[in-house]
């Protein structure tokens, strides 16, 4: 203990003992018959220092007492306001920062613990939804004669899913896998038609795409976007078609399907939020809209939703640009 306190403060002490050798010196210089009050003078230098010595010490000592016992008893996590309290503004500022860094790490660890128990929520709903289509391609492989037009519209449900899970890892990290360029909207809307092709056949569904602009964004999570609203459009919708028009400074896909409800509305980008029309379909998790719409918002776009019931629906992405390359 003595040792570390000689550590922590043997410079001071060894400063004040300079100064009272030094004033010594000075009287003893100074005055004529020195020796006759030396004793005095030695004895009202010294004991000043002996008092300051003695009560630095104490306070050093059980303020490392302290600190000891609190590293003894470790296990992990420590309340700093359990600290011994000190009066040295060097020390009080030590102690703020760490109350501060404190405070930043729990808020971290709250905000990683409530990820964590999202991602785990969406990997539930998640694994719901994907066992629709492997369900019904397992069943198909037991039928016979092999139903080769279903299985394959089962397969492009499963790799579908896949993909929906894939960005949503990657959401976190989307702006280190963004690359902007000059990007015309129609041969990319009409490449992710291609995709959907077989369920586009199945249902009978027609497709109409007007003039559509050309824009400044990313072609591969723009493509992702395009693809989940279409996918919904086609679910949702059991005749009529599906349109892709400009509209203002937005591409609109509009269907003429069942429609949402209005209550369900203001909800439908939510994240593992289905509505009405999802809990009827029993094949809806919730997560194509609820990625699109945060892929949107980290491109700068807007998603926005307009329905009617047994009309139709209207889903608005809006690019907030000066200038559009119409087609």
């Amino acid at each position: 203990m003595v040792k570390d306190y000689l550590k922590n403060r043997g410079f001071l002490i060894l400063l004040l003992t300079g100064g009272f050798v030094g004033l010594m010196a000075l009287v003893t210089f100074l005055l004529v018959k020195p020796w006759d009050i030396f004793d005095n003078t030695i004895f009202l230098g010294i004991l000043p220092w002996i008092i300051f010595v003695v009560i630095d010490f104490t306070r050093f000592y059980f303020h490392d007492k302290n600190l000891k016992d609190q590293k003894a008893s470790y296990h992990g996590q420590i309340e700093l306001s359990s600290l011994p309290i000190t009066k040295d503004p060097l020390s009080k500022n030590y102690q703020c920062l760490l109350i501060k860094q404190s405070q930043t790490i729990k808020q971290l660890q709250t905000k990683l613990i409530q990820q964590q128990s999202t991602t785990y929520e969406t990997l539930q709903l998640w694994t719901h939804q994907i066992k629709t289509p492997l369900t019904a391609l397992d069943l198909l492989v037991q039928v016979k004669p092999f139903d080769d037009k279903q299985a394959r519209i089962e397969i492009t449900q499963i790799d579908r899913y896949l993909k929906v899970m894939l960005n949503y890892l990657k959401l976190t990290n989307i702006n280190n896998d963004l690359v902007l360029t000059k990007l015309p909207l129609k041969p990319l809307v009409k490449k992710t038609i291609r995709g959907l092709a077989r369920l586009f056949i199945s249902k009978d569904l027609r497709v109409e795409i007007n003039d559509l602009p050309t824009v400044i964004s990313d072609s591969q999570w723009l493509s992702f976007i395009f693809e989940q609203i279409l996918t919904n459009s086609i679910k949702y919708t059991n005749k009529g078609k599906i349109s892709v028009y400009a509209q203002g400074n937005a591409i609109v896909f509009a269907d003429s399907g069942i429609g949402i409800l209005p209550e369900d509305l203001p909800r439908i980008f939510e994240q593992g939020y289905s509505g009405y029309n999802g809990r009827t379909n029993q094949k809806a998790s919730g997560l194509g809209l609820y990625l699109s719409n945060e892929i949107a918002k980290k491109l700068g776009l807007k998603l926005t939703a307009k329905s009617k019931v047994g009309v139709g629906t209207q889903i608005a992405l809006s690019f907030p640009q000066n200038h559009w390359d119409v087609e």
